[in-house]
Parts: C-alpha cells; structure tokens; sequence
C-alpha cells in the first residue's frame, strides 16, 4: 500500500522569498567557447599541422 503524500498550499510570505536570491553565476570553467567554423584554416600535410601544434605550445 502506497503512503499517503500531504501536500500543503505555499504561503504568501514563502512565495515572496523564493524570489529574494539570486541564481548562482555561471563560473568561468562551466561556460563553452565558440569557435567560427568559417575561420578555421585548412592544413596542407601533417607536418604543416605538427609545425602549427608546436608553435601554439610554445607560445609563439
């Protein structure tokens, strides 16, 4: 046998603080960068791909 659940109305005064916070900020680590795919450049060979990894790497 199922147990009975109770449900009770919300108050006016709970009505009104559920609106007195703010939603958490989105923190910079869960937010999603986009990048345009109409930018991206077309590789030639793989070493030209391995010579562009290595200089992003590098900081250059």
């Amino acid at each position: 046998m199922r147990a009975a659940r109770i449900v009770l109305p919300m108050s006016a005064e709970d009505d009104r603080q559920r609106f007195r916070h703010l939603p958490d900020p989105v923190l910079p680590e869960d937010a999603v960068e986009t990048v345009d795919a109409g930018s991206a450049r077309v590789m030639d060979d793989e070493g030209e791909e391995r010579a562009r990894m290595l200089r992003e790497a590098a900081g250059a």
